[in-house]
């Protein structure tokens, strides 16, 4: 019988954002005890967590306060007192909330969810989701670019701040086990969505304006959604190889010699003509014939999948990832996702109820009315970072592993990136430097790298050496990969039985498509993202790579889990997450039409680019009197003479709430952005000087820290021997 990853610990749910109710949810996963604290006779607030109540109450305890009785509020003080963890959303909170977890740092680990977090210039305003991405520059990423930018029915930002919530607790709660103490974690909305550009702040960096380019590639071609005769289907092609097998597909073998089309930089140049080649079959034939074609030539592609079709999809019931249960409010049957976090041993805790509001009233009282723990000790002089210690190996390409070890590297781990001879390719993606991506270089601070031969017999035996000396492998490799190279599951279990391997594939090492290569852009679309990005019926993925981002941020909580389930039975865990899994979790608030949140946004545009309101279009046609009309008979807006400040000022005297789209370059350089100091300048251990992201996991006492840049391949080799195999 499997175990949970965490045991004993109780966490308050305080807060009305969508990422404190995600956040919540998948500590619940995990296995603690999560207690919603919802206000009695709660109605569903438009723009919040509250809108899906069933699925943010699934596997929770439940208390209803009332928010007139001294005596509830007391003893939600008192829990709160005991509890391992609040998490919070003070900027969204009622006053009676905020009273409530006012002083609690000193004894309990305090989460605070906010949009900007407790400084700068924008602290304390409590933006939505929609307006945090139009403050960052994400919202200008995703859409067409001959169009206007396009807003995704996920809130995309929130469900990336929740995992960093959830990173951040599990962090301090070993913080706490180690050096005594509690503290206050400081998750804000802006900084994980600046953190989120990885793909577009690298042409920021060599002076240029990062553009939307709908869904396209940079660099590669054919990279798109194409039109099948019942649906849409989703090609990426990252080579000339691949291109070759495109052509044989599609029966214009001739055109993969043809000079036009040679290299994918003349392929991009031409991207409307290589569509029009590749559409002009697809349309001829359905997605399941375009994805049989295509996936037996191994070619990344995927079905961009409606939302109702995820419910029948292989690999997602494969899975369990769709769940049915009753709510007792409505007596509706309603789908809820399983568990994400599946590992060895130790996995995710399914919901078996969603709970009746106020139904653990008495539990409550009996918990709070027990003898509190120990105090924890009020300092500990220099404390470390919480992963100080930790030995960490990474095998990865591109974004998703790298992406999470640079957060363990942060936290404080010693992380080693294990590179094939001719290093990650990721290196060479453009724009570069001195033959280096900055791409790359922000994807991996903090880390050392050594180049290891694993088709060889040493190449093997180095990686068994470090093996035996790791606490943690993640990769981010195709299922099986690594146990054909001699590193499955038993195999690693041999080398080191306390070993915490975290693999992070497209569909699972399980499922029915392990085989099939999974890609950010392909996931989106078979997760259902792309179906509720839509513009004119055109479905688009997003401009940020979020199926890659949730899937690193995932590997990053369940390595921390995984460590709590170590330290609490002794034993390793082999962990197996999934992409598709993942980009399906991003998508639950759609998948019951009663979750549908009816939070209006309009987009404006203005003479400089455009502003986005959170209000109907009817609603600020008329607050802006005649500055702003249609364009014609379609829905779009246009406020004449008037630039986005002007407009935002406008509608704010109005009472409507509003943002400007800003460009990833103006939201880089953004007064915010620099005082919470979000893009640093870090130094390989030779001295260059590289642009560097900021973690967003601000822990009171124990802080992250960026600061290094990789070098060459190989180049740390020497350093990693010497410390962590005692070999000069």
């Amino acid at each position: 019988m499997t175990d949970t990853f965490l045991s004993n610990v109780v966490v308050v749910e305080i807060g009305d954002r969508h990422a404190v109710g995600a956040c919540g949810s998948l500590l619940a996963e995990l296995g603690a005890t999560v207690v919603l604290i919802e206000p009695s006779g709660l109605a569903a607030s438009k723009g919040t967590k509250w809108t899906y109540r069933p699925a943010v109450a699934a596997g929770k305890r439940s208390f209803a306060i009332d928010v007139a009785s001294a005596s509830d509020i007391a003893l939600v003080r008192q829990a709160i007192a005991r509890a391992d963890a609040v998490v919070v959303s003070s900027d969204t909170a009622p006053a009676w909330a905020r009273e409530v977890v006012r002083g609690a740092e000193a004894a309990t680990i305090v989460c605070d969810v906010t949009a900007f977090g407790r400084s700068g210039p924008l602290a304390n305003r409590n933006y939505s989701d929609a307006l945090v991405q139009a403050m960052t520059g994400v919202l200008d990423t995703t859409g067409d670019p001959e169009g206007p930018p396009a807003l995704t029915q996920i809130p995309v930002i929130e469900w990336a701040s929740g995992l960093y919530a959830l990173a951040g607790i599990l962090a301090a709660l070993r913080a706490r086990d180690r050096y005594g103490f509690a503290q206050a974690v400081e998750i804000a909305l802006y900084d994980c969505a600046i953190s989120a550009l990885t793909t577009f702040l690298p042409g920021y960096f060599v002076g240029k304006e990062p553009q939307r380019i709908g869904n396209h590639h940079p660099s590669m071609s054919p990279w798109n959604a194409y039109r099948a005769c019942d649906g849409w289907v989703m090609l990426c092609a990252g080579s000339d190889d691949m291109w070759r097998r495109i052509c044989e597909v599609i029966g214009r073998a001739e055109l993969a010699s043809d000079e036009r089309y040679a290299t994918p930089t003349h392929r991009v140049r031409i991207n409307s003509e290589i569509d029009r080649i590749i559409e002009e079959w697809t349309r001829g034939h359905s997605v399941a014939e375009c994805v049989e074609r295509f996936a037996a030539a191994a070619l990344p592609c995927g079905a961009i999948c409606t939302i109702t079709e995820l419910f029948s999809d292989t690999s997602l019931m494969h899975r369990n990832m769709v769940r049915l249960m009753r709510d007792p409010v409505s007596g509706k049957e309603l789908r809820l996702t399983g568990p994400v976090f599946r590992g060895m041993a130790a996995t995710g805790r399914a919901a078996d109820f969603i709970a009746r509001p106020d139904a653990d009233r008495s539990w409550l009282e009996q918990y709070a009315a027990r003898p509190a723990a120990e105090s924890p000790k009020t300092a500990a002089s220099g404390a470390h970072r919480p992963l100080v210690g930790l030995r960490v190996i990474e095998i990865g390409t591109y974004t998703t592993a790298p992406f999470c070890a640079r957060h363990l590297a942060a936290l404080g781990a010693d992380v080693v990136k294990v590179e094939p001879p001719a290093g990650d390719p990721a290196r060479v993606l453009p724009p570069l430097r001195d033959g280096q991506g900055y791409f790359f270089t922000m994807s991996n601070s903090d880390k050392r790298g050594v180049t290891l031969d694993l088709r060889t017999a040493e190449g093997k035996t180095m990686l068994r050496k470090l093996l035996r000396k790791a606490d943690v492998l993640v990769d981010n490799l195709k299922p099986g990969s690594l146990a054909r190279l001699g590193f499955g599951r038993d195999d690693l279990a041999r080398v080191n039985p306390r070993l915490i391997h975290c693999a992070v594939s497209g569909f699972g090492a399980d499922s029915p498509l392990a085989d099939r290569q999974g890609m950010d852009t392909t996931i989106q679309g078979m997760a259902g993202i792309m179906d509720l990005t839509r513009v004119a019926g055109v479905p688009y993925k997003t401009g940020i790579s979020i199926a890659d981002l949730t899937g690193g941020l995932l590997g990053l909580a369940a390595i921390l889990a995984g460590l709590a389930y170590r330290d609490r039975t002794g034993g390793g865990i082999a962990l197996d997450l999934s992409m598709q899994d993942a980009g399906a979790w991003l998508t639950r608030t759609a998948w019951n039409a009663q979750f549908e949140d009816d939070q209006a946004n309009a987009f404006i545009e203005c003479e400089d680019g455009y502003v986005v309101a959170e209000a109907a279009s009817e609603a600020v046609e008329c607050a802006a009197e005649a500055t702003i009309s249609r364009n014609g008979a379609s829905r779009e807006l246009r406020a004449y003479g008037m630039t986005r400040k002007q407009l935002v000022e406008q509608l704010a005297k109005r009472g409507i709430l509003s943002a400007p789209v800003l460009r990833v370059t103006e939201a880089a350089q953004h007064p915010q952005s620099v005082a919470r100091q979000l893009i640093i300048t870090g130094k390989t251990d030779d001295g260059v000087e590289w642009p560097l992201l900021s973690c967003p996991i601000r822990l009171s006492r124990t802080p992250a820290l960026v600061q290094r840049a990789m070098r060459a391949p190989n180049a740390d080799a020497a350093t990693v021997l010497r410390d962590w195999l005692d070999e000069d």
